[in-house]
């Protein structure tokens, strides 16, 4: 889920009661995507999308990818969705 904190800044969460897990900034024409952690001194930036939407979605594939979830992704749950 998307939170906006402050205008043009968004946090990611898996659920409403849940840690931050990234960040959406508006970032020139875009939104920039950045891994959170407390423990880092530097956000890990992960690209830039033309939608706070896109780049929530683009977090969740990255997770998928890391846990190697297979065809049903946390996007397509969170949708109802499967993916091609």
């Amino acid at each position: 889920m998307l939170d906006e904190t402050v205008p043009d800044r968004w946090t990611v969460r898996a659920h409403p009661d849940g840690a931050p897990e990234a960040v959406v900034e508006r970032f020139g024409g875009g939104y920039r995507l950045s891994r959170w952690s407390p423990t880092d001194d530097e956000p890990v930036r992960l690209g830039v999308y033309t939608s706070p939407e896109l780049a929530e979605t683009a977090w969740w594939r990255s997770i998928d990818r890391e846990q190697d979830q297979g065809r049903r992704t946390m996007s397509a749950r969170r949708t109802g969705l499967e993916d091609a």
